[in-house]
């Protein structure tokens, strides 16, 4: 993975694994931003991830596509938060971005909310792996 480029391997398309993230994984949350993931063993990606804006709270599908743009747009450069940690470890994550707010964020506040809320993943992930170490 080279540049700031979002590739079609990083998108979550899998129907078994976004229904294994929403039933039986964990999440963290950073108003207006929620982060679903769960952890596997290493696969071909190291992150994929998947982003939602509920038509139930966004009505306008101008204004979720605008939403879908900022958040993607955020992960996209905050990504060098997630990924090296991920792969260093030997893991595979897949995180679903869902969006919590009635109403629009402008792009600075998403940004910031993604990136604290990578930083409760990686604290999420560290706590997991030390868990993990203690049991034998």
């Amino acid at each position: 993975m080279t540049g700031n480029r979002l590739y079609k391997y990083e998108k979550l398309c899998s129907r078994t694994a976004i229904n294994n993230i929403f039933q039986g994984g964990k999440s963290a949350i950073c108003y207006p931003l929620r982060a679903a993931f769960t952890f596997s063993d290493a696969e071909d990606t190291p992150v994929q991830f998947l982003i939602t804006i509920p038509k139930k709270k966004i009505r306008k599908a101008v204004k979720r596509v605008l939403l879908r743009r900022r958040v993607r747009e955020a992960y996209r450069l905050n990504r060098h938060l997630l990924v090296p940690h991920i792969n260093a470890q030997g893991r595979s994550l897949k995180v679903a971005f869902v969006y919590l707010s009635d109403e629009l964020a402008d792009y600075a506040t998403i940004n910031t909310k993604m990136q604290a809320l990578m930083a409760k993943i990686l604290t999420t992930i560290e706590k997991e792996n030390n868990k993990q170490e203690e049991q034998p």
